[in-house]
């Protein structure tokens, strides 16, 4: 009976341990919007912002389906994106900054957008594009993802540009991470599925004093001085900004979180416990 206790009291603990390691909330120190494309959170061609005030609208008719947390929406690369109207004064924080994302697509035709907001100007941006390089006048090239913000300042236009090699499109479900440390002097963390990714085209400048852009973000597509292009053919889920950037072990801990905000109770547990106490 002894030896029957210790082994059920040990399958408690690693049931125990295993369920709060895929069941803590991701990190909200800096977060400033949240939208988790879950399909409580939408309603009508409105995506709840469930932690900042900034909705989104839908822009076409994107598909709600199984996501890598709960629900994603489905975009059908034609004309589905949503739109992020009001992202309050985040416009002049992008210096310091977290984008992240779940992702899954098997495009590999042409290069595409996962966000993207693009003023007039001296082209202030703020992105992600998909199967594009900046060599050459800006060419398809499969697998490599390039990452960029760049803002008109009191100095001139100053930019950063980095791209890395990733099979991102390969059909299967991809934790996207683009972290801006420091508007001064910028560092670039990037993050693919919890690991730091190798740079391999970096023309950094130094950032200076931001005039936020006034376009509104766009996700899905990208936002070209007002324009739309660039249709995103796939799945995104999970997506949030923080005004600061994640660090190595908190991104690893969103990478991992299966419940977002809150924790979910555990069906396994209570049947674990409630043998032992038969047995008891």
């Amino acid at each position: 009976m002894k030896k029957l206790i210790h082994f059920l009291t040990l399958t408690v603990a690693i049931v125990t341990f295993s369920f709060t390691a895929h069941t803590e909330p991701v990190v909200t120190d800096g977060l400033v919007s949240y939208w988790t494309f879950d399909r409580q959170d939408i309603t009508g061609d409105t995506v709840k912002d469930v932690w900042g005030k900034n909705d989104g609208k839908i822009v076409g008719a994107p598909k709600i389906v199984a996501g890598q947390v709960k629900e994603a929406l489905e975009f059908d690369g034609s004309d589905d994106y949503v739109n992020l109207t009001n992202l309050g004064d985040f416009g002049s924080q992008v210096g310091a900054s977290t984008f992240e994302a779940w992702v899954k697509t098997g495009f590999k035709k042409d290069w595409t957008t996962l966000f993207k907001v693009l003023d007039a100007g001296c082209n202030m941006a703020w992105a992600i594009d998909v199967n594009r390089s900046a060599k050459a006048g800006f060419p398809f090239a499969e697998d490599i993802v390039h990452y960029y913000a760049r803002q008109k300042s009191a100095a001139g236009c100053n930019d950063i540009a980095v791209e890395i090699e990733f099979a991102l499109s390969d059909g299967k479900w991809h934790h996207v991470v683009f972290a801006i440390e420091d508007a001064g002097e910028p560092k670039v963390s990037l993050y693919m599925d919890g690991e730091a990714q190798e740079v391999i085209v970096e023309p950094e400048k130094k950032l200076d004093t931001f005039i936020p852009f006034v376009e509104p973000v766009y996700i899905g597509a990208a936002n070209n001085r007002g324009n739309v292009e660039r249709f995103f053919p796939g799945t995104i889920d999970e997506v949030r900004i923080y005004e600061r950037p994640l660090t190595a072990d908190e991104v690893t801990r969103n990478f991992e979180s299966k419940i977002g905000l809150g924790v979910e109770p555990t069906e396994k547990l209570p049947i674990v416990w409630g043998f032992l106490k038969t047995a008891l």
